[in-house]
């Protein structure tokens, strides 16, 4: 293992003193080289077509804006491919959406019944000024029956939306999310995402399918989620913030925050068969208002998964965000964990802020006692002041109760329930306000070993270092 890891950081070695670095700007152009801030690319099209070389940085510029999806390429375990930004101002946008703002775009179909097109694919959500308000989907046309309502007509590629006069009068920004991943990393590994925003789009913000050395850092999504999963009318809809599915391993979610998502926030799925799971870590991450703030689940037993980290992270108002209400299945819960025969072990949610939720703050109702047994949980901080906030089909605890759930299940010993007081949640400032009691409360113990095997503490980060040249 020295052997090989001395051999890769060689390489890596020699490919940073090779390695490109390009730019893409709305200023620029398609022809251009794109090695300089004034030849500078324009486009998610021209930055698909590549090619790139292990080590190869594509910088996007701040204060720009980006339409469409993107398809990264691969690095190698000589260098990731990065996705970051250059300048000054706001982190460069990429919208999954196309817009309809203009008085122009809308066309009346009948009294209070305006549609606009054409759309390449489902429209999932539709967005007003900026999340001031949203549409609600319907499947019929029949349904629509309330402002906001809307309906996408699939042979015609359409949307039509019940509003009482033109749609673009009433709001000065209309995005219509399109049921595509705004990123779209199928198959390919060693990639890093830095200092990028993703919004509104209709499926995932990150779907990353077969998906390895993969890192998301300092990046913001929103507004994603809501698209026809299936795409033949069977009414699923569907949208997770960052989605690792299938085989995924040594994959790292940091300091990002995400907001208004459909589904989950955050999530590592699969349904098999013999998919392996491991070494994904999320952690330092600020999640609200979105449905789940984490999802698991890996199918069929054949499948394994272990050392998942849910680490350090801040969730806030768990089914509190746009989609709740249109759900068929509206829970709102921080951590819901789904049927998973999957073999499992290592499973670590330590460190986390859980902060209300509209259902069960800790769900997991296809769970057993065996599963639950598992999990590696401590020094968190609930608070859930009514229903239920861990339940599964073997417990059903509230926030008064957390102290029997601590005695009966021997979890969480050092876990707290207390609201996390912050400094100003109305205007989505979660630093946590003087006098928190979770300040310096994250102090798990315990020891477990890291990619390397160097010992460190349990519910805190292995070393991503480890895994940056070495994979396993």
């Amino acid at each position: 293992m020295k052997m090989l890891s001395l051999a890769l950081l060689l390489a890596a070695a020699a490919n940073a003193a090779s390695a490109a670095t390009y730019y893409v700007s709305n200023r620029g152009s398609y022809s251009n080289d794109g090695r300089s801030p004034q030849t500078a690319w324009a486009t998610l099209l021209r930055v698909n077509a590549g090619p790139f070389q292990p080590g190869d940085r594509i910088l996007f510029r701040r204060g720009d804006v980006w339409r469409g999806q993107l398809i990264p390429h691969s690095g190698s375990p000589a260098g990731h491919v990065t996705y970051a930004a250059y300048g000054a101002g706001a982190k460069p946008l990429l919208l999954g959406s196309v817009p309809k703002s203009r008085p122009g775009d809308w066309t009346a179909e009948g009294p209070d019944v305006w549609s606009a097109g054409s759309f390449p694919a489902d429209v999932g959500n539709i967005i007003f000024d900026e999340g001031k308000a949203c549409g609600a989907k319907r499947w019929h046309e029949s349904d629509l029956r309330r402002d906001g309502d809307f309906w996408y007509d699939r042979g015609r590629h359409r949307v039509k939306l019940r509003l009482t006069e033109n749609p673009a009068k009433r709001y000065a920004r209309i995005e219509c999310a399109i049921r595509e991943h705004v990123i779209w990393q199928l198959n390919r590994s060693y990639i890093v995402y830095e200092n990028l925003a993703v919004k509104y789009g209709g499926a995932h913000g990150v779907g990353a399918a077969n998906a390895h050395h993969t890192i998301v850092r300092d990046c913001d999504f929103a507004f994603i989620g809501g698209g026809d999963q299936m795409g033949d009318g069977r009414q699923v809809r569907f949208g997770n913030g960052i989605e690792f599915w299938a085989t995924a391993h040594d994959n790292l979610v940091e300091r990002c925050r995400l907001w208004e998502i459909y589904d989950a926030a955050l999530t590592n799925q699969s349904s098999g068969p013999r998919t392996p799971q491991y070494n994904i870590t999320y952690r330092n991450n600020v999640i609200w208002n979105s449905e789940y703030s984490f999802e698991y689940w890996n199918r069929p037993e054949d499948s394994e998964t272990h050392d998942i980290y849910f680490l350090h992270n801040t969730c806030i108002n768990a089914g509190y965000g746009w989609g709740h209400a249109q759900r068929p299945d509206p829970s709102g819960c921080h951590l819901r964990f789904y049927a998973s025969p999957a073999r499992a072990r290592n499973i670590v949610v330590c460190d986390n802020i859980f902060d209300g939720a509209t259902g069960p703050a800790f769900y997991a109702p296809q769970w057993t006692k065996g599963q639950i047994d598992g999990l590696v949980m401590d020094h968190n901080c609930w608070f859930q002041p009514k229903g239920m906030m861990i339940h599964s089909n073997v417990l059903a605890y509230t926030m008064l109760d957390f102290a029997k759930y601590q005695a009966v299940w021997k979890k969480e010993p050092h876990s707290i329930c207390a609201a996390a007081r912050f400094v100003d949640a109305q205007k989505r400032d979660f630093h946590l306000a003087a006098g928190s009691p979770c300040i310096d409360a994250a102090a798990a113990d315990g020891i477990r070993r890291d990619f390397d095997g160097v010992p460190v503490p349990q519910g805190k980060a292995p070393d991503m270092g480890a895994y940056e040249f070495v994979g396993k």
